[in-house]
């Protein structure tokens, strides 16, 4: 079983059922757009998936899985060099980015079979496809650098599954406000596809809008990173509607929790998931009071590795929807202990079996959600003539997690030597790896 087959017997036993709330989409008229959309792939066709939150980027988005093929999730934030390595790594058939997109990185798509939308043909079924490749991230937050993660098509159907499962919600209603490429907002869009629920998509974040949304179609549902929740809090007057606020994809503090109970009335909770792995914890609102990430999903194992006499140890986990393995096999290899997948992140446990993030033991820094790896932006400046050695690492940046900084030992130092150093990494990276700054060090 995959998500477009799931979809597909929505459409079939609720055809009226809303899919999508900005246009009033049913799931019948929807399954029509995709099916049509889906007969212009075949199974072995690599689509790079380029585009900003829209209706048309999701029917385009489930289009690829309906059709077998691989959908390579690119970050619209993504730029320049980073997308060049994604474009010749990857090697797409087809690059889907909306105008805006293409015509800000017209320069690296140049070349390549640029779309903004799929071609429609004749209606076809969902592929039965499960083994199958399906999704391809390029976030290998556990081996600390930029590769292909591979997923299985049935691997997003089993975890989104489980979480439905686990929100307990009878008819999920929310809203999609983080980028579809993130783990997050793909984990967002599956558990809708999954319970059959209704989903509004928000082009880009503003609180206020988000408000208006939430109250105007009685979101129930709302899953975000922190720094939406900190806005939410500053801006919004009441958000009655909501009753499973999750939070996820970066750390969660006390404050936040507190600030946003006092206003609105409604508990935050967190699910825990990296890129390797999907989503695979989930705190219930019983223990909203703790900042932990909750217990481990029903299919999901965990150990620790490695624990210190505060009983910290790295976590490591196994399920059934972990990737099928990075493209690099030794890469792979070097990640698992058996059939467990180590994480890279200290956690503990408490006497309740509650888990609770101390701590990264991999080489990954966060900054407004999104994972930067210092080895990526390292390599960068290690192609600078003048660059002998370079450590980058991250530096606190309150709620909005850490901002990357290097450190820079160099052949031969010129007056302004820093400000063209940062100016060399930042015109190739997106905004969110930005070095915040550059230290020449002796």
């Amino acid at each position: 079983m995959n998500l477009p087959q799931v979809f597909n017997e929505h459409a079939s036993n609720m055809p009226e059922k809303t899919f999508l709330l900005n246009s009033k989409l049913t799931y019948a008229r929807s399954r029509e757009i995709i099916g049509s959309m889906a007969s212009s792939l075949g199974e072995n066709d690599v689509v790079v998936f380029f585009m900003q939150n829209s209706e048309l980027a999701i029917l385009n988005y489930i289009a690829i899985l309906w059709a077998g093929a691989k959908v390579v999730a690119v970050d619209p934030q993504t730029s320049s060099e980073d997308l060049r390595f994604i474009l010749e790594d990857s090697l797409p058939t087809i690059v889907l980015a909306d105008d805006e997109l293409r015509q800000r990185e017209r320069k690296y798509l140049e070349g390549y079979n640029v779309m903004s939308s799929l071609r429609s043909g004749n209606y076809r079924r969902p592929t039965d496809t499960e083994d199958e490749i399906g999704l391809i991230y390029y976030y290998a937050g556990i081996a600390g650098k930029t590769m292909q993660v591979l997923h299985r098509h049935k691997s997003l159907h089993l975890n989104a599954k489980s979480l439905a499962n686990s929100y307990a919600l009878p008819n999920i209603t929310t809203v999609l406000g983080i980028p579809l490429a993130h783990v997050l907002g793909n984990s967002i869009l599956g558990v809708v596809m999954e319970s059959g629920g209704s989903m509004y998509v928000m082009s880009k974040f503003e609180p206020g809008l988000m408000e208006s949304i939430i109250n105007k179609y009685s979101i129930n549902m709302l899953s975000a990173v922190p720094l939406i929740y900190d806005m939410l809090y500053e801006k919004a007057a009441a958000l009655p509607s909501l009753e499973l606020c999750l939070s996820a994809a970066a750390p969660l503090s006390m404050r936040t929790v507190e600030n946003f109970y006092l206003k609105f009335g409604k508990p935050i909770v967190q699910q825990y998931g990296f890129t390797e792995g999907l989503v695979l914890t989930f705190q219930p609102i019983s223990e909203w009071k703790k900042i932990s990430i909750g217990y481990p999903l029903k299919e999901v194992e965990i150990k620790l590795l490695d624990v210190n006499e505060k009983g910290e140890g790295e976590l490591a986990v196994r399920a059934p929807w972990l990737m099928a393995g990075y493209k690099d096999y030794e890469e792979t290899r070097k990640v698992y202990v058996g059939e467990f997948l180590r994480t890279g992140d200290i956690v503990s446990l408490d006497e309740k079996g509650l888990i609770y993030f101390k701590g990264v033991k991999k080489r990954m820094i966060k900054y407004k959600g999104y994972p930067i790896f210092p080895r990526d932006l390292e390599e960068i400046l290690l192609k600078h003539p003048l660059v002998e050695d370079a450590v980058v690492y991250g530096q606190d940046a309150g709620p909005l997690g850490q901002e990357p900084v290097a450190e820079v030992k160099v052949k031969q130092y010129a007056p302004g030597l820093e400000t063209e150093l940062l100016e060399y990494v930042n015109s190739k990276v997106a905004f969110y790896k930005r070095l915040k700054t550059v230290r020449i060090v002796s």
